[in-house]
């Protein structure tokens, strides 16, 4: 186990000195997930099955990530306020304000999409959500929203704030947002809508924490809210038929993205351009 921790050492401070940074920090993650999945299995010696494995990694990658990230600000731009700087430093008021604004612009968002679903008959209202399933979208709204947040909207995002400036920093964290969430076993039309439709979120996403005086809290409130209410949507709320039109649903078989439809898109390009122009980011702004 000594020996593990020894290796996590000498490749995180190898990957702080690699050059070009921009290499090293599209590395950072990964070699996460690979050193979690390797004391996954070391530490679990029981026979596991690749997708308990695949979690179990994944928690001591994030739990890596934590112990990490202020060393990584800290050694490699001489920043010493890791928290602050990624919007999560403490929970006052303000922050639970932020929250709930996010929480409830994902609640817009999806109502929406919802209400021409409803009105094209393209879903059925069923109202059935067992504990369970109430429990797993409470897990995806604050797991995901706040794990994904915290990698996307606050390391990488001031991560490359650092390198490249704000207004390229909004483009690259979107696009490695999307790059890393698309399913490529689409076909090509699909995946290219789902691909903008993410990007656009990613950019939605970092445009909402500038908007919160840099706090991440409205941006988990907006991400996890997305999540867990789409989740609970399709797993109880309604019954979207197969033939709901894509421009509406997204697209998908199953478990669509409306975000990635005609209607999800514009709606997102929309929000993008108001934040844009309200934060005065938008070139024509002087």
């Amino acid at each position: 186990m000594k020996n593990n921790f020894k290796i996590i050492k000498e490749i995180y401070l190898k990957l702080l000195i690699f050059k070009p940074k921009i290499l090293s920090t599209i590395l950072f993650i990964p070699c996460l997930y690979l050193l979690g999945w390797i004391l996954a299995k070391a530490i679990f010696l029981i026979d596991l099955n690749n997708q308990n494995i695949s979690l179990i990694g994944t928690i001591i990658t994030f739990s890596i990530f934590l112990i990490s990230l202020p060393k990584w600000f800290e050694l490699r731009w001489g920043l010493v306020n890791t928290w602050e700087l990624v919007g999560i430093n403490k929970i006052y008021k303000r922050e639970i304000i932020y929250f709930i604004k996010g929480l409830l612009f994902s609640i817009a968002l999806m109502l929406i999409i919802l209400v021409p679903i409803l009105k094209y008959n393209s879903a059925n209202w069923l109202g059935n959500i067992s504990s369970d399933i109430l429990i797993n979208a409470i897990i995806l709204m604050m797991g995901v929203g706040f794990a994904e947040e915290l990698i996307f909207r606050g390391w990488l995002f001031e991560e490359f704030k650092n390198q490249f400036g704000l207004k390229k920093a909004l483009i690259f964290q979107g696009l490695i947002f999307s790059l890393v969430h698309i399913g490529f076993n689409m076909p090509f039309i699909e995946m290219i809508s789902i691909l903008i439709g993410l990007f656009l979120l990613g950019i939605l996403l970092a445009l909402f924490r500038l908007k919160s005086n840099n706090s991440l809290w409205g941006c988990v409130g907006l991400h996890g809210g997305l999540v867990g209410g789409w989740f609970l949507i399709n797993n109880g709320l309604f019954q979207i038929s197969k033939d709901a039109p894509s421009w509406l649903v997204g697209p998908g078989n199953v478990n669509t993205n409306p975000l990635g439809g005609i209607v999800g898109i514009i709606l997102l390009i929309s929000l993008c351009f108001f934040y844009l122009v309200r934060l005065r980011i938008f070139p024509i702004i002087k």
